[in-house]
């Protein structure tokens, strides 16, 4: 009986340290330096994470993407030996300027639609430093919302061929939305590619990869039609 009686306490108090240190490393331990990528954030950021312990450094989390909607993601890295918390943020960065009839939007890279005078909110974005004439130019003849989301199917679409654009020399310079959803990608020669974003994307980038190394002539050549080239 003795014997249980102590392997029973030693558990206790086993399981007493063990809670110990996980109240201590949650509200009483301190991270003695912070890095954070990109640097141009850390100025912003650093009052919400200096000198907290691990719970209070979670709040903050929370409160910055609250604070900063530009923040979409922030990856957390941590060293508890050397004291060290790592963060990653994952931001919003203009890619497009995006227009109808009426109005002119930016898209960033979450295909986030953004009134331009938003961006003077935005810690990480420099509006004086955005020149229109050199972003890609996207025409829809849909109505555009403000603070809206691209369609996701067109998104998913302009995603892969800008990286195909990025791939080969395959330079856009003007993106058309129709009013069927359908899209032109017109390139610096004037050429137009219609794309049916609902349809295989990857058939019709390989179809345009085709149309390009062999050369083809034509101004405004259909991607849409299933292992055909029109």
């Amino acid at each position: 009986m003795k014997r249980r009686k102590r392997r029973f306490s030693y558990k206790i108090i086993l399981a007493l340290v063990f809670v110990f240190l996980i109240v201590y490393f949650v509200f009483f331990f301190r991270f003695k330096e912070i890095v954070i990528e990109p640097e141009s954030f850390a100025n912003y950021l650093n009052s919400y994470l200096q000198n907290r312990s691990p719970y209070e450094v979670f709040v903050g989390l929370k409160k910055i993407m609250i604070d900063f909607p530009e923040i979409k993601k922030i990856e957390v890295r941590h060293n508890i030996f050397k004291q060290k918390l790592f963060l990653n943020i994952k931001s919003s960065e203009i890619v497009a300027q995006i227009c109808d009839n009426k109005n002119c939007f930016y898209l960033d890279n979450y295909a986030e639609i953004i009134i331009p005078g938003i961006l003077k909110n935005k810690i990480n974005v420099n509006p004086n430093s955005i020149r229109e004439n050199q972003l890609l130019r996207i025409y829809s003849f849909l109505p555009i919302e403000k603070d809206s989301l691209l369609n996701p199917e067109i998104k998913n679409l302009l995603s892969i061929l800008f990286e195909y654009a990025n791939w080969k020399p395959f330079i856009l310079k003007e993106i058309k939305i129709y009013p069927n959803f359908d899209v032109g990608a017109i390139d610096n020669q004037d050429r137009e590619f219609l794309f049916d974003p609902a349809k295989d994307i990857e058939e019709q980038i390989k179809k345009l990869h085709i149309f390009l190394i062999k050369d083809f002539q034509g101004k405004r050549i259909d991607l849409r039609i299933s292992k055909k080239i029109y």
